[in-house]
């Protein structure tokens, strides 16, 4: 797990290069679809059909791929990288500049004023906690929970590979705590406050590749929508800059719930993606 400023710095070359948190794309690599088949059943699972994740880039593109993105980060950008978005529940969103960017600085957060800060090395100061790779989807979902909750999820390669984690960690104590999940379409739990919604990856999308995460910030089960907090989704300025960055449409079916990415006042996305479910923690069920 990459957790503290204590982390090894060979591990944070390596993470750099091979684990860009979540969001930031990478170039074609010749596959199609979606994940095919089906995950492994995983303790607290509400709903069934989850797909399996897909099997890890090698190395060399992964290397490749950031160079790549990196250089992204310098042109083209839909906002200026760094300008406020939002904010929900005390969380600033940030502009990744473009979806495709990624650099190679982290952050970090004071567990004692909960003030976030910024590194292209790992700081000495044992206080601070990292949060992931800066201006990314990842890094938002993380403290979100950490400012919120006093929470956070463990290492991941990609924003897709969240939904499939059993434990979350305390960030002030590191005492491990079980994860559930909600699968979307076949969920009986509807997505709850604080709720983390995961996307799956699309090897054939640029866009998709690395899937997304963005937090539940508010549900409406009468109406049939969710509201989400995010970073990188499409780095434009939130639709309600107090409160959430999207609405998106929940239905319910027979006692099962399904979120499209469709806005609430919509009935199509072309640029959208397929959301995968929500976690939570167990206790939250």
């Amino acid at each position: 797990m990459i957790a503290k400023s204590s982390f090894p710095l060979s591990a944070w070359i390596l993470s750099a290069t091979l684990l860009l948190g979540g969001c930031a794309s990478l170039p074609e690599t010749g596959s199609s679809a979606y994940p095919a088949g089906l995950a492994a059943v995983l303790p607290n699972t509400d709903g069934y059909g989850l797909l399996a994740k897909p099997a890890p880039l090698p190395e060399a593109v992964s290397k490749q791929a950031y160079a790549q993105a990196k250089q992204s980060c310098d042109t083209g950008c839909v906002t200026p990288a760094g300008k406020l978005l939002g904010v929900a529940d005390q969380v600033p969103g940030y502009s990744n500049c473009q979806s495709t960017c990624a650099r190679s600085e982290f952050s970090f957060m004071d567990l004692r004023s909960k003030a976030i800060s910024l590194h292209e090395k790992p700081p000495a100061d044992k206080q601070l906690h990292y949060v992931g790779l800066s201006y990314q989807c990842v890094e938002y979902a993380r403290r979100w929970w950490m400012t919120n909750l006093g929470i956070t999820f463990g290492d991941v390669d990609s924003a897709h590979d969240i939904l499939y984690l059993t434990e979350g960690e305390n960030i002030h104590t590191d005492g491990k705590f079980p994860l559930a999940r909600s699968i979307n379409g076949t969920a009986k739990r509807p997505p709850k406050r604080g709720d983390l919604l995961i996307y799956y990856p699309n090897p054939a999308d640029p866009k998709w590749r690395h899937g997304h995460v963005a937090v539940v910030v508010g549900v409406d089960l009468q109406h049939g929508w969710v509201n989400v907090a995010e970073q990188n989704y499409n780095n434009l300025p939130w639709a309600q800059p107090n409160r959430y960055a999207r609405q998106l449409r929940l239905f319910e079916v027979g006692g099962r719930y399904h979120i499209a990415d469709v806005a609430s006042d919509k009935t199509r996305n072309p640029a959208g993606g397929l959301v995968s479910g929500w976690i939570y923690p167990a206790t939250a069920q």
